[in-house]
């Protein structure tokens, strides 16, 4: 299981940044790229977000989320392209049946597939440099209710765990004479959608294990909890904090001088 994890012990800066810094952090990042839709400031801020990343020691899991980074910006690009029907006065490009491309949608479009890989790039540095436990943590420091604390430390498992559980049915299901990669594109999606049954059903079962467990282990209940590791804050988190704060405001700011904005909406 812990190959299918993306996070990655290493000892950066960003790692030994304290977790409510780190969730913190990862909010406020959020700002500048919903704050412009220019093509050109945010496909700046998408590379600020890849530095980040690769400043965090990420690259392999950059390399390892590159292809759906790639086909998620293109997706997102063609969506906001394809079907912008309410702009004024556009310059048309392109006329397909139903279909208009225009210079305007085709540039907002773009922005559009750079806004969604940064906010994906952001989101897999918090993943690659926090442990799911210092997660739970901050959400707790937070003042999150636990039946929210809960599910969401839960959520930042899912993947993993679902991702884990798929290589184990398709192990299983290989060594029992399945050939995934054979024949042509439908045919392997036909050989694929044999792993769905039972890889479902061996999921079920793990969170079936995993309600159990959180019951024996009085997760749930309302007596008081103690915390297995205590984190201290230093000066460097309220650096970090204050500064990613100003760079926030630094863009709202720019967005209403207009800057960074190709047209007048989000």
């Amino acid at each position: 299981m812990q190959g299918t994890s993306l996070y990655l012990p290493l000892e950066t800066a960003i790692h030994r940044l304290h977790p409510v810094a780190k969730v913190l952090g990862l909010l406020i990042l959020f700002v500048p790229a919903l704050a412009f839709n220019d093509p050109i400031w945010l496909g700046a801020l998408l590379g600020c977000s890849v530095l980040l990343l690769l400043a965090a020691g990420g690259g392999e899991n950059l390399r390892r989320m590159g292809s759906f980074l790639l086909v998620l910006f293109v997706m997102a690009s063609l969506m906001w392209s394809l079907f912008m029907v309410d702009l004024q006065e556009p310059h048309v490009l392109l006329v397909l049946g139903p279909v208009t491309i225009s210079r305007e949608s085709l540039l907002y479009g773009v922005a559009m597939g750079c806004r969604v890989s940064s906010l994906l790039v952001v989101g897999l540095c918090f993943i690659t440099t926090t442990r799911p436990e210092e997660f739970t943590y901050a959400l707790r420091r937070l003042g999150a209710p636990a039946p929210l604390t809960l599910a969401l430390s839960l959520s930042f498992r899912l993947l993993p765990t679902f991702a884990g559980t798929v290589t184990t049915v398709k192990d299983a299901q290989q060594a029992r004479g399945l050939e995934l990669g054979r024949g042509g594109p439908i045919r392997r999606m036909r050989n694929y959608v044999s792993l769905v049954a039972p890889a479902f059903g061996y999921a079920l079962r793990q969170a079936d294990d995993l309600s159990r467990a959180l019951e024996a282990r009085g997760v749930m209940s309302t007596g008081l909890k103690t915390e297995y590791r205590v984190f201290t804050v230093r000066p460097v988190d309220w650096v970090t904090v204050v500064g990613l704060v100003l760079v926030a405001a630094g863009s709202v700011w720019l967005r209403t001088l207009g800057y960074g904005e190709l047209l007048e909406r989000m």
